[in-house]
């Protein structure tokens, strides 16, 4: 029974035990039903919702399909539209570039019409430029012509002692000739305003032949003389009419032929025939030095160490120790001296001339003119030389070698001097010429006549005067600034011509003007 029991309990254990197993088995299966359930589920959720997405996706795609078809639709007729707009803007462009191309066309015809018109624009208006050139010519050289013959008429009624006339003539010529552009040097204007300015004083103040004139600078204003009767004067106030002399030296012992104002130290050098240098101090203390050169007559002084001339040779003068250093007699016989390339140059009487390179070196050559030559100068700027001859003539040769004969003066030259395309010529036929060496006919101007011989002349500092010695001691003062002549000249003006006067000398053609202003 116990052993029943045992086996009954037995059994009644297994089965609780499998009956546990069977519920946890049971339970178990449970569980992984419930999470297979829920597994199954979340997918079928997932499935839905995927199935849904997919719908939307399908109905979206559609949608885009439809958008994309409509927008292809709009795309087929945008590109059909812009082909014909593309034909229609090709067409355009053509027919642009038709009337582009007629634009073109029609503006070069244009520029052609254009070109035409301003070729004949040009061309009338260098026929009326040409023609006021014409004209402006031809009344230049009628005026010109007109003031020529004005300033003959002026000098004609000066010499008839018309003076106011003359004046108002001679005015009119230099008004005419500056107005257009003439020379106002050309012979008959110039020597009308010459003597209408009353350009020309006189002064006697030697008892001798003045044979040369020097001036002092600016600051000391005066100039000195000297005279063949041994006299050496100082003059000042020399700008004015009223001269005033002071007799330096006055011996008749001497025979004075250059004279010289070394201005840095205010000495005066006057060179005696007698063989005699004179050395005149600021004190007015005179020096005498005793040369033994016959027959001096020229002082060269572009040096400290002078070279004094005498018609058979030459000394050599120390000015700082007041000495001759030296002489030297010459084989040929002086009659005048100069200056060339910054070198003493002399002329002998056998015509020839000797540059004086140094005390001790002396180049000979021959005269290039026939005759003896009195007086030589060099004009550098407008590169002549010019030589004065014992018969009168005047030869100039310029830097090509061509030569050209001056003839205007009765007897032997006494001095030429150069400004410019001015040569002033001296003579002792008493007159003082003015040449102008630039023009086509060289012909003589006479500034002014004396009764005596030319001896010397010379400008001074500001070239508004020339002043000359001659033979009787007279020292002569001529105005030779044209400015300045044209200023006294319309000074002197009392009135204008009257319209008769004008209508004769001048002509009726020509409008009336008032030359007096």
């Amino acid at each position: 029974m116990k052993t029943s029991g045992k086996i009954i309990t037995a059994a009644a254990l297994a089965a609780i035990a499998l009956l546990g197993v069977i519920v946890i088995v049971g339970y178990q299966s449970r569980q992984r039903l419930a999470e297979q359930n829920l597994y199954l589920q979340e997918r079928l959720e997932k499935l839905t919702q995927e199935e849904k997405r997919s719908a939307v996706m399908q109905s979206v795609n559609a949608q885009m399909e439809e958008i994309a078809n409509e927008e292809r639709r709009i795309s087929d007729e945008q590109r059909e539209e812009a082909i014909e707009q593309k034909m229609v803007a090709e067409e355009m462009r053509r027919k642009a570039e038709a009337e582009r191309q007629n634009a073109l066309v029609a503006e070069q015809h244009a520029l052609e019409a254009s070109e035409v018109a301003q070729s004949q624009r040009r061309i009338a208006e260098q026929q009326r430029s040409e023609a006021e050139q014409s004209k402006r010519v031809a009344d230049t050289l009628t005026y010109i012509s007109l003031a020529r013959n004005l300033g003959q008429s002026a000098v004609t009624q000066f010499m008839a002692d018309n003076h106011e006339i003359a004046d108002l003539l001679a005015q009119t010529a230099c008004m005419f000739t500056n107005r257009y552009h003439g020379d106002i040097y050309y012979p008959t204007v110039y020597q009308a305003l010459a003597m209408t300015s009353q350009n020309k004083t006189v002064w006697n103040k030697h008892k001798g032949s003045i044979t040369d004139i020097a001036f002092s600078d600016d600051k000391s204003a005066y100039m000195v003389t000297c005279s063949t009767y041994g006299e050496v004067v100082k003059h000042t106030n020399i700008a004015s009419n009223q001269l005033t002399s002071e007799t330096l030296v006055s011996n008749p012992r001497y025979d004075f032929r250059d004279i010289y104002i070394d201005r840095l130290r205010n000495v005066i050098y006057a060179l005696s025939r007698s063989g005699h240098l004179i050395i005149i101090d600021p004190d007015k203390k005179v020096q005498v030095l005793t040369v033994n050169i016959q027959n001096l007559k020229e002082l060269d002084t572009t040096d400290r160490q002078f070279i004094l001339f005498g018609e058979e040779g030459m000394a050599l003068l120390d000015t700082e120790k007041r000495t001759i250093i030296q002489e030297k007699k010459l084989p040929f016989h002086i009659v005048c001296a100069s200056r060339t390339d910054n070198y003493p140059i002399i002329f002998d009487d056998k015509g020839r001339m000797h540059i004086v390179k140094s005390f001790s070196n002396i180049v000979t050559s021959q005269v290039p003119f026939k005759g003896q030559v009195t007086a030589y100068v060099e004009s550098s700027n407008q590169h002549l030389t010019v030589y004065g001859m014992s018969d009168g003539s005047i030869n100039i040769m310029n830097g090509k070698g061509q030569q050209t004969r001056l003839v205007g003066h009765l007897s032997r030259i006494s001095k030429v001097k150069a400004d410019g395309n001015r040569l002033y010529s001296s003579s002792y036929d008493g007159t003082l010429n003015l040449w102008l060496t630039n023009s086509a006919k060289i012909i003589p101007m006479p500034l002014f006549t004396t009764k005596g011989w030319i001896i010397n002349f010379t400008f001074d500092l500001q070239k508004y005067f020339v002043w000359s010695g001659d033979q009787n001691g007279n020292l002569t003062r001529a105005l030779i600034s044209v400015p300045e002549m044209l200023r006294r000249l319309r000074a002197k003006l009392k009135r204008n011509m009257t319209r008769e006067e004008w209508n004769y000398y001048v002509g009726r053609n020509v409008p009336y003007e008032e030359v007096k202003k």
